[in-house]
């Protein structure tokens, strides 16, 4: 049963649309968040099929997700889990429209922490069967080994609301979620919508072993009619899975008569170890996988209270005092249907003695030095300082040499430890803040929102990430130079128009690159059939209408040097037949 909630499923797999179905918005929630994983999440959404690493680095992949799904993502992260890529690539800067931020400007420490999607799709054959996901998990937006857990929940979207307290819940928690945020009004108008939506769904379907489910989400110190912790959380038996912990918090709210807790051996303490082991056992990943980053990270709680009453919750709070009373955190409650304990049946998909297979082991005695609780670094409190400044934002001017100068600045002019930071596309221009940063001679394809932070501990160990500033002046044209950066000339448009029009366009770069290597193919617009692409706009169009607003939206930001003349000739001829 734990095996199936605790699947292997990137990400990708459950953000693909249903079949015969098309993703129209989706909203995501996580901690962290890196570029890459997002990008998966883009080709997901978008069907362009079979993914792996190496379809990831190519840029005219990237940007056809991008063109299709900007305006229909939007996802939330905590401010300054934004990672660094390793490489920076431009098209990044168009993430823009998708990302934003939240935090507590009250309490800086406390984290936004829940790990969702709430996805909209629409049949391509009937446009008022829509259905709506949603995908609660443990999972960060970023690429991991550790051991998560995923559920999904799908419910048909009617067309009145239904008076149903726990779906109020959930729309409530996402609305609140917005004002905590720097989404932009365009955005947050269509999160609102969505969020409406919930409660256009009579019930989310759930399979055998359960018969119902409930939502549990905290948000700062936002009330959302939960009741007591220990009230739901503490049954006749318990099996704790979580990464973190907090002895304090365990005594109070989740230790009962029979309870097993399934964690990390190096925070579990003396005291915590000889106060679970009598009452069950501890568990912890084999040393093997742990140290191949493959412990866990899940986050679940089996209670039992009776016949009737035997749920499981599971999503993004670790069993700490800071995560019930502090984070943003979401749980998803799912009832069982009625009979016994599921206990011994669940702790078998963890530990079964003489099973080689067994991911896990018990912990016979507790470490001599262990991590009680996560203590923050003076490099890592002067980021957030930094970067939660209020009044932090940026402004671009234009040089008559068609260069640009970025400035950014607070009112906050000194930290406990040295920051830094840089422009994301411009790594190597990175200031000390001391109040304001001023940055010259960027081109135009460098300016981005996104900056990179950073800040060194006493021991040496460097702390860095992205953070998006509310920047001031961004050219009208800075989307265009970055579309021209990797559709150099006619040629590429040509082939970026033919991926744009495929079924499967992971499938038809693979095949356009193995035939570069095999030196095959040409390199400019001679020989390109425009009947066949005007056979395609068809096809798309009568599946898609939307996909084909969006080529209308790439060419205005291209020109002559870039789009044939022809296929310009044409797109306003096809524009004109389907009207």
């Amino acid at each position: 049963m734990a095996q199936n909630i605790m699947q292997e499923l990137l990400y990708g797999d459950l953000l693909a649309p249903t079949e015969g179905y098309h993703t129209d918005f989706a909203m995501g929630m996580t901690y962290s968040l890196g570029f890459d994983a997002l990008m998966t999440a883009q080709l997901a959404f978008g069907m362009l099929g079979d993914i792996d690493e190496k379809d990831i680095q190519s840029p005219h992949l990237l940007l056809e997700a991008i063109i299709k799904n900007s305006d229909k993502m939007v996802i939330f992260c905590n401010k300054g889990s934004i990672a660094v890529p390793p490489t920076v690539r431009k098209v990044y800067s168009l993430l823009e429209k998708n990302i934003y931020e939240v935090f507590n400007l009250d309490n800086t420490k406390a984290n936004f922490h829940p790990k969702l999607w709430l996805i909209r799709e629409v049949n391509n054959d009937n446009a008022k069967d829509v259905l709506m996901k949603l995908i609660v998990s443990s999972r960060n937006m970023a690429y991991s080994d550790n051991i998560d857990c995923i559920a999904c929940l799908t419910g048909k979207v009617g067309k009145v609301q239904n008076k149903n307290e726990k779906h109020t819940r959930l729309r409530t928690f996402i609305e609140k979620v917005l004002s905590y945020s720097n989404i932009s009004d365009e955005k947050a108008k269509q999160v609102k919508v969505l969020a409406k939506d919930i409660e256009k769904v009579e019930k989310f379907e759930v399979n055998a072993p359960f018969e119902d489910y409930d939502f549990y989400p905290y948000l700062f110190k936002e009330e959302f009619g939960l009741g007591r912790v220990k009230d739901y959380l503490r049954g006749t038996e318990s099996i704790i899975i979580s990464p973190f912990i907090d002895k304090t918090f365990i005594e109070k709210n989740l230790l009962n008569s029979h309870c097993s807790l399934i964690t990390r051996k190096e925070f579990v303490t003396k005291d915590l170890f000889y106060q679970i082991v009598p009452k069950g056992n501890i568990y912890i990943a084999l040393d093997d996988l742990a140290s191949r980053g493959m412990d866990v990270h899940a986050k679940m709680y089996l209670v039992w209270q009776g016949r009737e009453k035997h749920y499981l919750y599971l999503g993004s709070a670790n069993a700490t005092g800071k995560a019930f009373n502090e984070n943003a955190e979401f749980l998803l409650q799912l009832k069982f249907s009625y009979g016994n304990s599921k206990y011994n049946y669940f702790l078998k998909d963890f530990y079964e003695e003489g099973n080689k297979d067994s991911k896990f082991c018990p912990l016979n005695e507790p470490l001599e030095k262990t991590s009680a609780e996560v203590v923050w670094d003076k490099a890592e409190l002067a980021m957030k300082d930094m970067m939660c400044a209020d009044d932090l934002m940026a402004k671009i001017t234009k040089h008559r040499d068609c260069s640009y100068s970025v400035v950014v600045t607070s009112s906050l002019k000194k930290t406990e430890n040295p920051v830094y930071i840089a422009p994301m596309q411009r790594k190597d221009m990175e200031l000390e803040w001391k109040g304001r940063a001023k940055f010259d001679g960027l081109k135009i394809d460098e300016l981005s929102e996104f900056y990179i932070v950073w800040s060194k501990s006493e021991e040496g160990k460097r702390y860095e990430s992205v953070i998006r500033i509310l920047t001031e002046g961004m050219p009208n044209d800075r989307d265009t130079a970055i579309y021209k950066s990797i559709l150099k000339n006619k040629h590429d448009f040509l082939k970026f128009l033919e991926l744009m029009l495929s079924d499967t366009p992971v499938q038809q770069m693979s095949s356009e690159l193995l035939q570069k290597e095999m030196g095959i193919g040409g390199s400019n617009e001679e020989g390109h059939e425009y009947s066949q692409i005007y056979e395609r706009m068809l096809k798309v169009a009568a599946v898609n209408p939307s996909q084909i607003l969006q080529i209308g939206k790439m060419l205005d930001k291209l020109d002559g040097e870039t789009v044939p003349e022809e296929f310009g000739r044409i797109y306003k001829q096809f524009l004109n037949a389907i009207k």
